[in-house]
């Protein structure tokens, strides 16, 4: 199994965002995680390529498509990857992706906020029932 992983570091408002996208036969994850304000350095990059891609958190899309890998020129490789650093910016699936990942955690946080405050309601009126029967318990 071949996996193939694209890192792009991307200047997004006013922080620094690496996006890591990731080709894993039929699925297509995505990470992306905040780098800063300041232009990241090359030792920063470097950890977190070598040590840090553990903590992403790879949101997952199964693709129906698969290409067909095969064995490249390294001379191609090196030119696709020259290519591919003058072009700016992330993909468009990517960014689809990453998209809906925020609508996933958005939504979870939601539904746990609302389940939350239920149990926080339910709790609030069985003090309330509980204190009514204490008073009219009798001496």
């Amino acid at each position: 199994m071949v996996i193939q992983s694209c890192l792009t570091v991307v200047f997004d408002g006013s922080f620094y965002k690496a996006v890591w996208e990731r080709h894993d036969g039929a699925t297509y994850s995505v990470a992306s995680v905040t780098l800063g304000s300041s232009v990241p350095k090359m030792p920063v990059i470097l950890r977190l390529v070598n040590i840090g891609w553990r903590q992403f958190h790879f949101h997952q899309v199964n693709t129906d498509q698969q290409k067909a890998v095969r064995r490249q020129n390294p001379k191609r490789a090196q030119r696709l990857a020259n290519q591919a650093l003058k072009t700016q910016g992330i993909s468009t699936k990517a960014q689809a992706v990453l998209q809906s990942q925020l609508e996933e955690k958005r939504t979870l946080r939601k539904n746990a906020y609302t389940a939350q405050k239920r149990l926080l309601k339910k709790r609030r009126y069985q003090q309330r029932v509980q204190k009514r029967r204490n008073k009219h318990r009798g001496h």
